[in-house]
């Protein structure tokens, strides 16, 4: 089929699925943070600066699979910047692998001053103490943000949709999340500021402080973007959410909802959706959803039972997932293949239902055989 009209085929069956009514098959999804690259042998380092070849290295397992949609397609491009800034977060492993190492740098004393000023705070304290090379010689620090700056242009502005113009153009592959990346105040102080350890001891020791310290950190980053129109047309804004797994449900409504709950209905007023990634479980927490307006999100469900979400959500928000992708790397196709059945036969009926991953594409191995052939038998399956 001519590429452009494969497009248009995936891109309108999508929007009826997502839209609960009838399209001719369930839409395959996926999320590949690099993981593709190893299926061809290949690995970051050997095609970065090369948009054509990033593009044909991280997509060339989609020649053998069927894929109607991606969230992104190589969330970081290059590994310059792991060289260049040897303390961040995010970096490549020796293998190719996009890792993030986290080192939380902000001392359980300081929360005072975040709450005072949280970009006075970032810049004359936490930027000093993480990047003190910056700090040590001015010629050196001009060349290491131009580099950053360089990377970043390329990264965002032209590598990204250059390999989302290359799926489009030799898969028909539809993008449907756009750049629009959110994060709530908690998830914000649990990634840059105090670790996994530092902020769920926080929130036992010092629960004032924190919440303080989440308005400040939402009137700094976030108050001013929701106070604008949100651009529906441009996809659905992705929000990967990493601590929510890890609160009780007291915490949970008392420290992430309430702003959680903002930009979801910040995002569904101009008529958009949120692709949010539960990662880990959230059966306890699931209600929260059925408090929001009905499929304001797109759900990626991780590590809960997609059965089970499915007879609590399935009727309010769409749900996106079905495929564990650690049983992919230790079953055969035909372990799985009744279990793809019966995640088909349940949840796709009325639509509001996308086949998917339960997560991206990462190491060497998470795209593989078993995983082809699930993804086409499920499209197919899924037709009847």
């Amino acid at each position: 089929m001519e590429t452009n009209k494969l497009f248009q085929e995936k891109y309108e069956n999508f929007q009826k699925a997502v839209n609960r009514q009838e399209a001719a098959y369930v839409p395959n999804a996926m999320t590949n943070n690099g993981g593709g690259f190893f299926w061809g042998g290949k690995t970051a380092f050997d095609v970065a600066g090369d948009h054509e070849a990033y593009a044909k290295a991280i997509s060339s397992f989609l020649d053998e699979t069927w894929m109607d949609g991606q969230v992104l397609s190589g969330l970081t491009t290059t590994p310059r910047l792991s060289t260049t800034f040897p303390t961040a977060e995010n970096r490549f492993a020796e293998d190719g692998t996009l890792t993030h190492l986290q080192v939380p740098h902000m001392q359980p004393d300081e929360y005072d001053q975040l709450i005072a000023d949280p970009r006075a705070y970032i810049a004359n304290v936490l930027l000093p103490r993480k990047y003190p090379y910056l700090f040590e010689n001015r010629e050196k620090t001009k060349d290491i943000l131009k580099t950053y700056a360089e990377e970043q242009f390329d990264n965002f502005v032209v590598q990204m949709p250059y390999t989302n113009q290359y799926m489009k153009d030799h898969y028909g592959v539809y993008t449907f999340v756009n750049l629009c990346m959110l994060n709530t105040p908690l998830d914000h102080i649990f990634d840059y500021f105090r670790g996994f350890r530092g902020t769920l001891t926080d929130l036992r020791r010092y629960p004032d402080k924190v919440k303080a310290a989440l308005d400040a950190i939402w009137e700094y980053k976030t108050a001013a973007m929701v106070a604008a129109p949100y651009n529906a047309a441009a996809g659905y804004a992705f929000q990967p959410c990493h601590i929510p797994a890890y609160l009780s449900p007291k915490q949970f409504r008392e420290f992430y909802w309430p702003y959680e709950k903002r930009l979801i209905e910040w995002v569904h007023s101009y008529g958009g959706k949120i692709f949010l990634v539960m990662e880990g479980r959230w059966e306890n927490i699931w209600d929260c959803f059925l408090e929001v307006p009905k499929d304001s999100l797109v759900l990626n469900v991780d590590d809960d039972d997609i059965l089970k979400v499915n007879e609590v959500l399935g009727g309010h928000q769409i749900l996106c997932g079905g495929l564990k992708l650690g049983d992919t790397r230790l079953k055969t196709f035909e372990e799985m293949k009744d279990d793809i059945k019966r995640v088909i036969d349940t949840c796709a009926p009325g639509g509001g239902f996308i086949f998917c991953a339960d997560k991206g594409f990462v190491p060497p191995g998470d795209v593989n055989r078993t995983l082809i052939e699930c993804y086409n038998f499920a499209h197919e399956y899924s037709k009847k």
